[in-house]
């Protein structure tokens, strides 16, 4: 990435010891990533990732604006992938500033506008961020609205206090996009289901979202494949489901289309360690793609989630960022140093995220199934 004209300008805001910090960090992060994440290659595997990126872009003191310092460790992060699905990017300020980090040459974007925001969509984008060096966009996008034979419905009280029932459109539409690395065509569909609740009719309209979702991309896959038996093909919907648990009641709603869901994502994804919010669920005709993420061999390193604060803004570095919690308005009162220790936590969620990246491997070289269907005819 070309971190000079970021890092070396004067124009960049940031001190000479903030500087020193960030390129420290980089290089922390750096040695993380190529410890925990596959090297990438130029045309045997796709490195395919899916991350909800907290308010990117949202204008707003409460817990600061992001800085470049607070871009570069995203945009590095980011690198290390050939494709990320990006959830909750808002304005897209912020967002081309990290496009010009990453280098716009090789680098390039596929956004939705905003959602509504009395829908629940908090004028959210959904994004897709490529290397053009290995993967292409085949041309063909859309946002899935559902007819009207197919609206989420739900009951409601009306303004007389009968019930009654509402029938919607996602809350966040989700964003289907086809593309290509290597012999490996694929449709990858990426969501921010509604959150609401932990219970009552706002979490069971979260898991009707995720019901619906998953059995549209479904029947869509379902066409799609049957009409693609000579050649391997994939759909996948990745994103943000807000799944509470494996056990639970939301993940029962995206299995219930029999996607194939890597046994190696069965880890939590927020910050607690306690929520399996993100997920990336396949299907196709090609079972050894699950396979290979799924490999049980020690040295098969083919999908994982990205441990986010283990090498910076560890809770044990909170010191080093305390002048800028001072600045925003919910640390400006904040007086002690236990007060501050205790923010650091919230803070830095909305600077980096509060969900961790999660990631596949996925092999693309289909030459050799190629020849040989040409050696069977």
């Amino acid at each position: 990435m070309p971190y000079y004209p970021f890092l070396k300008s004067k124009s960049n805001g940031l001190s000479p010891d903030t500087v020193k910090r960030t390129a420290k960090n980089i290089k922390l992060l750096k040695e993380q990533l190529n410890a925990e994440i596959p090297i990438k290659d130029i045309d045997t595997h796709l490195l395919l990732a899916t991350w909800n990126i907290r308010d990117l872009g949202k204008k707003g003191p409460k817990h600061g604006k992001r800085t470049i310092e607070d871009l570069f460790y995203i945009a590095e992060i980011i690198s290390n992938f050939d494709l990320v699905a990006v959830q909750e990017v808002n304005d897209l300020d912020e967002w081309e500033k990290i496009m010009d980090i990453l280098g716009k040459k090789e680098w390039d974007y596929i956004a939705t506008d905003i959602s509504d925001y009395a829908n629940g969509g908090n004028g959210e984008r959904m994004t897709f961020v490529f290397d053009r060096r290995k993967v292409w966009f085949k041309n063909i996008a859309g946002e899935i609205v559902l007819s009207k034979t197919k609206l989420i419905s739900e009951n409601i009280i009306l303004e007389n206090g009968e019930q009654g029932l509402e029938k919607r459109q996602f809350a966040r539409t989700p964003f289907l996009v086809s593309f290509q690395a290597g012999w490996f065509k694929f449709d990858l569909c990426t969501v921010h289901i509604y959150y609401g609740e932990e219970e009552g009719s706002k979490l069971d309209r979260r898991i009707k979202e995720i019901e619906t979702i998953a059995k549209e991309i479904s029947t869509r896959a379902n066409v799609s494949l049957k009409n693609g038996t000579q050649q391997k093909h994939a759909v996948i919907v990745l994103g943000d489901f807000n799944i509470v648990h494996p056990l639970h009641k939301t993940m029962e709603a995206l299995k219930k289309e029999k996607f194939d869901i890597p046994e190696k994502l069965n880890n939590p994804t927020n910050l607690g360690n306690d929520k399996y919010y993100d997920q990336i669920a396949i299907k196709t005709n090609d079972k050894t793609i699950v396979e290979f993420i799924d490999n049980e061999d020690d040295d098969a390193n083919n999908a994982g989630i990205f441990e986010l604060y283990k090498t910076i803004m560890k809770p044990s570095d909170w010191s080093m960022y305390k002048n800028e919690m001072k600045t925003t308005t919910t640390g400006k009162d904040k007086t002690t140093d236990k007060e501050f220790e205790n923010y650091f936590n919230t803070w830095k969620s909305y600077h980096l995220s509060d969900h961790k990246p999660m990631w596949i491997k996925i092999p693309i070289d289909k030459s050799l199934y190629y020849i040989e269907n040409i050696l069977k005819s």
